[in-house]
């Protein structure tokens, strides 16, 4: 006797759309487009806005993001943030000019870039303050101004919260507020990435743009209204504080020589603070890359850093130039290359003389690959405007986009998950690639187990990595302006309730719930909301993908985690 097997087209189209996710959770690289990472980057933005900033703007702790998202202890934190400050100066720089490039409007970008360069500003002039002396703008700087006690911490928590009943933010954490007031003293490396997003903002920003509030034009603390200007000027400062090593103070008087960042002819580059004189408590001696900051600052702004130190200055120069062969030991070469792929001080050193970008270029290519410092082929093209990227020159010719560093740049881009990148330990994270507090900065933090840095991580190395490809390897004519239809779903990880939002004029209609052995664990249907809470306690602790089915036809896939805090 035969039984008749029948399945109506709901059923089959779910279980048909289930065998393709698992198919697409297996080969998720491969599933990304243009398009999703083009969603998937303005959905990192909304969400560095809304949950790692408490707000753009001049006042104290605004316009710097944070670093860490800890869901788990209820924590903003901020920790060296003047390295994320950096890289969103350099991520708007950019974002700048791929969408100047499409003729979309730039005043939101404007508006933020001019921020995030007045809270640098911000940070330098007070940094004095802080420990007990005159505000200066000389280009010694402190790492952040965030005070929960000079805030409206109500209004901050309800913004960083928006809403939610779980896993809220109830407090936060910075340099500012440590116990040891040293720690908020500036380093060596942070000077190293805000000279690289100031230096995106050189390249990528033209002189005659400046912020328009109303009809008035804002002026930066030292009266100047251009924002590539404005970053000049903040680049010498930082440089010249650290070629001088004194304390100078510098006040806020157009008469001052020294407020766009004049320099004296010594050669110290042992940073100190200019209150105490003390060397600064991290980071301090940066005579060994010394070379390195002064040929980026000169190919940045054109202005030479001479000195009549002459025993110092070969010395110094003797130094960069041995890191050519020398790669530095303990993660720290990231510092060398970084430094030179805005120098191109190799193998001549002449930092006037550009004919060796192409040298420079087979150079990092393959020695930033090694160390996962995949970014920095690209910074050195964007500061040179070459086409030469020798990432992938090195590696067997049998690998995988052997010679392609377009293709590996845009599979790294691909495996950036939707609801930005995080890490609570114990394998908890949703890709290894993308499982480090920064992938630019510490990329060998991926996959660690350790309980140091837990949380959900600003994303900023995605936009990183997603803007500096886009404008060497994507056609902007054949991406379109950002369609803001994507689905914010949060918190993520969470424990019992999840939140869902649409950022367009479609509705859910549909959500299912999978887990990674293809099972639907939840399924709910609705006539069409914008926003809904699910509540999805009875879950085990896993991963789950998030199946959302919208009212016109499309679907979107979310990667979700399920704690047991």
């Amino acid at each position: 006797m035969k039984v008749k097997r029948t399945m109506n087209k709901t059923v089959y189209h779910t279980a048909l759309i289930i065998l393709l996710l698992i198919a697409w959770f297996q080969q998720a690289a491969t599933a990304q487009s243009p398009q999703l990472n083009e969603e998937k980057y303005w959905d990192y933005r909304d969400r560095l806005k809304n949950e790692f900033m408490i707000g753009v703007g001049a006042e104290m702790g605004m316009s710097i993001p944070a670093s860490i998202r800890d869901t788990v202890s209820g924590t903003l934190q901020w920790t060296d943030c003047t390295m994320a400050l950096a890289e969103y100066i350099g991520v708007l720089a950019m974002e700048f000019r791929i969408l100047s490039n499409r003729s979309v409007n730039t005043d939101e970008t404007v508006e933020e870039l001019f921020y995030a360069l007045y809270a640098l500003n911000r940070l330098d002039y007070y940094a004095e303050l802080f420990f007990g002396g005159t505000p200066s703008l000389n280009g010694f700087f402190m790492r952040d101004d965030i005070a929960e006690d000079s805030l409206d911490m109500d209004e901050v928590l309800e913004h960083l919260n928006q809403g939610l009943s779980s896993h809220k933010i109830t407090k936060l954490n910075s340099d500012y507020m440590n116990l040891i007031p040293r720690n908020n003293e500036e380093s060596l490396d942070q000077a190293i990435l805000l000279i690289t997003g100031l230096g995106l903002v050189k390249r990528c920003v033209p002189e005659d743009v400046v912020y328009l509030n109303g009809k008035e034009i804002q002026e930066f603390q030292d009266f100047e209204t251009s924002l590539s200007l404005e970053a000049g000027h903040i680049i010498k400062r930082i440089v010249n504080y650290m070629k001088e090593g004194d304390s100078v103070t510098v006040h806020l008087d157009p008469a001052d020589p020294n407020l766009y960042g004049i320099q004296g002819d010594a050669w110290d580059f042992l940073i100190k603070n200019p209150i105490s004189m003390l060397e600064v408590l991290r980071g301090p001696n940066a005579f060994f890359l010394s070379k390195g900051y002064t040929s980026a600052k000169y190919h940045l702004t054109g202005v030479e850093s001479l000195t009549t130190d002459t025993t110092s200055d070969m010395l110094a120069d003797t130094i960069f130039l041995y890191f050519e062969e020398y790669i530095l030991p303990n993660d720290q070469d990231f510092k060398a290359i970084n430094l030179e792929a805005m120098a191109n001080y190799w193998p001549e050193g002449q930092q006037e003389d550009t004919a060796f970008t192409g040298y420079n270029a087979k150079i990092l290519g393959p020695r930033s690959k090694s160390q996962s410092y995949e970014w920095i082929p690209m910074l050195h093209q964007l500061m040179f405007e070459g086409s030469d990227n020798y990432l992938m020159s090195e590696v067997p010719p049998d690998t995988l986009f052997y010679n392609d560093p377009a293709g590996y740049y845009e599979y790294l881009i691909n495996l950036a998950p939707p609801e930005g990148p995080y890490n609570y330990g114990d394998s908890l994270y949703p890709n290894w690639e993308w499982s480090s507090t920064s992938r630019t900065i510490q990329p060998g933090r991926r996959g660690e187990i350790s309980n140091a840095f837990p949380g959900n991580y600003d994303g900023l190395d995605y936009m990183m990595y997603y803007n500096m490809f886009t404008l060497l390897f994507s056609d902007p004519i054949d991406i379109p302006e950002p369609v803001p239809n994507s689905i914010l779903v949060y918190p993520n990880p969470f424990r019992d309730q999840l939140r869902m939002k649409t950022r367009g004029n479609h509705d859910i209609i549909m959500v299912h719930i999978i887990d990674m052995a293809g099972k639907v664990v939840y399924s709910e249907s609705f006539s069409g909301i914008h926003g809904q809470s699910l509540n999805l306690g009875s879950l085990s602790p896993g991963i789950y993908l998030l199946v959302l089915k919208m009212n016109n036809k499309s679907y979107e896939i979310k990667k979700i985690v399920k704690h047991n805090f």
